[in-house]
């Protein structure tokens, strides 16, 4: 592995932003769990926000772009075996609420599912004078800073890398993540 994460400043455009967000109106809202499948708990302490689920079949163009920087990531960075996305989620972080998730990792550790989920994408949808607060942070290794914080940028990393999203303290902060899969660590 060449680098710890990688982000793609702009990569997608504020038109295309744009659209990502239009497109969350046809999704219900939940508030955001935290854990998996049948263990899923509400923990508005650790985790407050909320998020859309969009369907990746349905809406293969977004899945098509972001899959354009993922392979080339992989190519050079990270060289792991993976597939496609298997969901999209489409997240708001609200002031009002100070949105917020606390450390985590992307990873099902005990899954009995045959793929893994191997690098995690996260598409900063909103413009930084949008809101304050809602840094992403890594933990033990180099921050991405402002090279992640402008609309349409794009941040790639290793899911098993711990990773949190500040509190959001005004305004709103959007972004899609995607969790890209291949067959089980090995």
């Amino acid at each position: 592995m060449n680098n710890v994460w990688e982000v793609w400043p702009s990569a997608l455009t504020a038109a295309e932003c744009d659209a990502i967000i239009k497109r969350a109106d046809f999704y219900g809202d939940q508030s955001a769990t935290v854990g998996f499948a049948d263990s899923s708990r509400s923990d508005m302490a650790y985790r407050s926000s909320l998020i859309r689920w969009f369907d990746p079949l349905r809406e293969k163009d977004i899945v098509q772009r972001i899959m354009q920087f993922v392979e080339a990531s992989n190519r050079t960075n990270f060289g792991v075996d993976i597939v496609a996305p298997y969901e999209l989620q489409f997240t708001e972080y609200h002031g009002t609420q100070q949105g917020k998730y606390d450390w985590h990792q992307d990873v099902w550790l005990e899954s009995s599912r045959p793929f893994d989920r191997k690098l995690s994408v996260v598409a900063q949808l909103s413009d930084p004078s949008d809101y304050e607060g809602g840094a992403f942070e890594f933990f033990c290794v180099q921050q991405p800073g402002v090279s992640f914080a402008s609309r349409g940028s794009l941040l790639i990393f290793p899911s098993f890398l711990q990773h949190r999203v500040l509190p959001v303290t005004k305004g709103l902060r959007r972004s899609l993540v995607t969790w890209v899969e291949g067959p089980r660590w090995r």
